[in-house]
């Protein structure tokens, strides 16, 4: 357990959400649009305590810093080779916990948050194919063919490593009260960094706005889930 020492101030594992309460994972990669004027500068340090850099490539100028619901990142066309990626490497050997809103733009569909590196594993999440509440850590715990829609969503993915165990929990207008999809496989696991609008290769190109991908080191309980969906859902407007 952390030691809080006031509203939005803590030391040690855990990570405040606000009112003083804590997260049960630390929080390793904040990517969050809300803390930028444009988009990230490539080699930049990302927020966390990961002190991950990010990479980004953008000379067509389809991704863009918008200020609309405190800030998003936005994919406007289908060209791969504009992109953002950064963070850890956990494809093995890693619980983690992935936590993302998005809003589903319809210029292109493909994947919005994939591993960097395909290599070891295949890893996505968000949207696929413009289809909401994904989550694929190398198998299906969720992989839709339906339910496309242009809404705020949010989604917490979680990967336990010792049980093999992918859980998703999802919210648009309502904080989540259990898990909306779960799965268990040995092969499962993580990512090689996290890519943001497109595949590897710069392939399959999701359009969509990202307000921002958050990293944690461990599995979020529905207590952690639900005390993160309070501190944003007014954010995007729920």
């Amino acid at each position: 357990m952390g030691i809080e020492i006031g509203p939005g101030i803590e030391i040690g594992p855990g990570v405040t959400a606000g009112g003083g309460q804590l997260i049960s994972a630390t929080l390793t990669y904040d990517l969050d649009a809300a803390n930028y004027a444009a988009t990230p500068t490539n080699g930049s340090t990302v927020a966390g305590t990961g002190a991950y850099t990010i990479t980004v490539a953008n000379a067509g100028g389809s991704i863009t810093r918008q200020s609309s619901n405190g800030g998003v990142f936005r994919k406007s066309d289908n060209v791969g080779t504009d992109v953002m990626y950064g963070g850890p490497n956990w494809v093995t050997a890693q619980s983690y916990s992935v936590f993302m809103v998005y809003k589903r733009i319809t210029t292109s569909s493909g994947r919005l948050l994939n591993t960097q590196s395909e290599a070891s594993k295949d890893w996505l999440m968000g949207l696929y194919n413009g289809h909401p509440n994904t989550f694929y850590p190398n198998f299906a715990v969720n992989l839709p063919s339906s339910g496309a829609d242009v809404v705020w969503r949010f989604g917490w993915a979680t990967w336990n490593t010792t049980t093999s165990l992918g859980q998703l929990y999802t919210a648009t207008s309502a904080q989540p009260t259990g898990t909306a999809f779960t799965g268990t496989n040995s092969g499962g696991g993580g990512f090689n960094q996290l890519r943001m609008f497109s595949r590897a290769g710069g392939t399959e190109v999701q359009t969509a706005d990202i307000g921002f991908v958050k990293v944690y080191d461990g599995v979020l309980t529905l207590a952690d889930v639900q005390l993160l969906y309070s501190q944003y859902k007014t954010r995007f407007g729920y």
